[in-house]
């Protein structure tokens, strides 16, 4: 039914601007041929602009009819039929415009952008997600595109924020989210379930640069989303290991600052270059820290393997990844050489 209103629109806006430029023809070539020659409508250029004037009502005076046929021929054509059809072609373009913007706040508009950021779900905590991804300068630019199964725009005043409204584990709304565009996936559906689906679904049409991040609530599903094959990232919310932790060490006062996008400190992950080879750990450390006040804790291997607090000699080559602290994200670095 709505796509039948929609064509009806279409089609009622082109038979309207056709109904207004015949009239504004017919209405220019009959008073050519009724005014006398004296008459400032009596050339067809400046009968145009009067039939223009005249029929959105603007009226300057200018030019006017000097005949009795004239009148006769502006009362019946521009000023009753025109102001007719100028209002029922305003009164189009009004509808247009508000059916336009109700689609897009119902999530029924499809995203035809690329390059942006796709939230998969939503929960009590995307609003604050979502805000701390444009705090983020390498992400200010960039459009997140949130797909989730509600009835209307959730945070229709934040900027750079589409909506799209469909079941969010289903291919037929990553497709209309335009996943295949995406940049980078995060899926927070607030149900292990739902996430394990659409981290299938999400594998199947992403393009192989798109990373994706999945939130895994309880541990027990930690196992099955390892298993899927695919390149993606886990992340557990807190296990009760770390509230135990928080209890005991207060584990989850520096966390929380580390993992809040706010002035200060701040972690992220570098990718060795190819040139260095068999570099110490402890060199590494050293190097940033005199350099750049970086503070090095982690690396991971080629093969995945994640190794928190390395030993002072252990060996970073080219492709291994290194976790930091600093206040801002590490470019232009200088690495160290053997």
């Amino acid at each position: 039914m709505k796509n039948i209103f929609r064509i009806g629109l279409k089609r009622r806006g082109v038979t309207l601007v056709f109904a207004y430029l015949t009239l504004l023809l017919i209405s220019s070539v009959s008073i050519t041929w009724v005014e006398p020659p004296g008459s400032g409508l009596a050339h067809f250029d400046q009968a145009l602009w009067w039939s223009i004037v005249t029929s959105t009502t603007v009226g300057y005076g200018d030019l006017f009819p000097l005949s009795n046929a004239g009148k006769i021929v502006a009362v019946l054509l521009p000023i009753t039929m025109g102001i007719g059809l100028g209002a029922a072609f305003i009164t189009h373009i009004a509808s247009s415009l508000i059916e336009r913007r109700d689609r897009k706040m119902h999530g029924e508009k499809e995203y035809t952008n690329s390059d942006h950021i796709l939230l998969v779900g939503i929960t009590d905590e995307t609003e604050q997600l979502i805000e701390q991804i444009q705090k983020d300068e390498t992400y200010a630019s960039q459009e997140v595109v949130l797909v989730a199964d509600i009835s209307r725009h959730p945070f229709p005043d934040l900027e750079n924020v589409f909506f799209v409204k469909g079941q969010p584990d289903t291919i037929v709304a990553l497709k209309k989210a335009n996943i295949k565009a995406a940049k980078r996936i995060i899926i927070h559906t607030g149900s292990d379930k739902e996430s394990l689906f659409a981290l299938i679904n999400a594998l199947k049409l992403k393009k192989d640069a798109c990373e994706i991040t999945v939130r895994c609530k309880s541990s027990h599903s930690l196992d099955t989303f390892s298993s899927v094959p695919g390149d993606f990232q886990v992340i557990m919310q807190m296990t009760a290991e770390m509230m135990v932790q928080a209890m005991q060490d207060k584990v989850h006062i520096p966390l929380q600052t580390l993992l809040r996008n706010d002035d200060g400190e701040e972690i992220y992950y570098i990718i060795a270059p190819d040139s260095i080879q068999n570099i110490s750990w402890w060199t590494l450390h050293n190097s940033f820290k005199e350099k750049y006040n970086y503070l090095t804790f982690a690396m991971q291997i080629s093969g995945g393997s994640v190794i928190v607090n390395p030993t002072t000699d252990e060996k970073i080559s080219g492709g291994d990844g290194i976790w930091l602290m600093a206040q801002k994200r590490p470019v232009n670095i200088t690495w160290p050489s053997i």
